[in-house]
């Protein structure tokens, strides 16, 4: 009986070319597998979270997103102020002292001059201003009679006059002399005429002068006379400066 044909892939040299084509294949079909998951991996991205590079460092939202930072708080005073605090606006309104003059700017009266009484409105200086006759000229310029009787100064009397006006009183000491004159008892009479109230030795008595002329009751005043009619004649005319 014939013996039987060798199966090729059963020979050894079959064996040897079978293995070698199985290797060829796996080989091939690692190389594939390879390649395809390469192209995975390429196509899509790992996600992150196991640390390594496709984590995607940055893709999580910042921390900025979260709630607004310090920097949107109203700053101090925004809105504030209408309970005192600076937008209240205090002083913005004008102060109580815009409002009507206080007492002491009342002006005396023209009946006051010459009644011989005390006026409130006379204190501060206030005689001088509201008396309601011409005034101003005398002591403005030198008068003939003056250095014939020596009188002294319109300054002394314009402060004798303040002085008892401030302490409520018409009585003032003519300047060098023991005499005393109520100031507010003088008037202006005529063209430079003056009337008066004065008390010598304690006894009050009425007289009249002449300011531009030097008269004391109709005669040339001379002495004490002559510093009481300077003393009116200044009440009456004189600046009060």
């Amino acid at each position: 009986m014939p013996a039987p044909a060798a199966i090729p892939f059963l020979s050894p040299a079959g064996r040897a070319g079978a293995s070698l084509r199985h290797w060829l294949l796996v080989g091939a079909v690692a190389v594939g597998l390879s390649n395809a998951l390469a192209a995975v991996a390429e196509a899509r991205p790992i996600r992150g979270g196991v640390g390594g590079p496709a984590s995607g460092a940055g893709v999580r939202p910042g921390a900025g997103w979260g709630a607004p930072g310090a920097g949107l708080t109203p700053r101090p005073g925004v809105g504030a102020g209408g309970i005192g605090g600076p937008a209240s606006g205090a002083g913005v309104r004008p102060g109580a002292g815009w409002g009507a003059p206080g007492v002491g700017l009342t002006r005396a009266p023209a009946a006051a001059y010459g009644a011989a009484v005390y006026h409130p409105g006379w204190a501060g200086g206030g005689y001088w201003g509201a008396r309601p006759w011409t005034t101003g000229w005398y002591g403005a310029a030198p008068l003939a009679w003056w250095g014939t009787a020596a009188v002294v100064g319109t300054a002394a009397v314009t402060s004798a006059v303040n002085a008892a006006a401030a302490q409520q009183t018409v009585w003032i000491v003519v300047p060098q002399t023991g005499l005393q004159l109520n100031y507010a008892s003088v008037t202006a009479v005529g063209n430079g005429g003056v009337s008066f109230t004065y008390q010598s030795n304690g006894l009050s008595q009425a007289a009249s002068g002449d300011c531009r002329g030097g008269l004391l009751n109709g005669v040339p005043a001379a002495g004490d006379g002559a510093q009481l009619l300077n003393a009116a004649c200044q009440v009456a005319y004189g600046s009060g400066g």
